[in-house]
């Protein structure tokens, strides 16, 4: 395999960047990387219970129960039992997450722009169909439709 695809599909380096970028966050605001990623997960709007975290985000049911209890005690998360089923949980963000949310929301901006500089808009479309692709033969190989 090409050198430089695996190491695209690796994803060391973006990961090395993204967590350079992200450190300036989770200093400032006392925060671990699980918690910023489903405080950006929440924030999508189109999930909002710890199952929907852990079938999409892929992180351990123990992680992401520490983590909603930790952004709870930081006012961060309040959660709502759902009117059919009392255990399940509803997770909402507060008004304190949005200016953590913001920073977040910039910080991935700010990475998109680096990631996509010089590249093309051509080049853009064709690497989310390749992308994709790549996505789905993973998923189905691994059983995660």
């Amino acid at each position: 395999m090409n050198n430089d695809f695996e190491t695209l599909l690796n994803g060391q380096q973006f990961k090395k960047l993204y967590e350079k970028m992200s450190n300036l966050i989770t200093e400032k605001y006392g925060l671990h990387k699980i918690e910023i990623e489903i405080l950006l997960f929440l924030r999508n709007g189109r999930y909002d219970t710890a199952r929907d975290i852990a079938e999409n985000k892929f992180f351990s049911k123990a992680h992401i129960s520490h983590a909603i209890e930790h952004l709870t005690e930081c006012g961060y998360l309040t959660g709502k039992a759902d009117e059919q089923d009392r255990r399940c949980i509803h997770l909402e963000l507060t008004k304190d997450a949005e200016p953590v949310c913001e920073e977040l929301e910039k910080l991935r901006k700010g990475l998109v722009d680096i990631i996509y500089k010089d590249v093309t808009e051509e080049e853009k479309r064709v690497m989310l169909q390749v992308g994709k692709k790549i996505a789905h033969n993973i998923n189905k190989e691994l059983g995660t439709f």
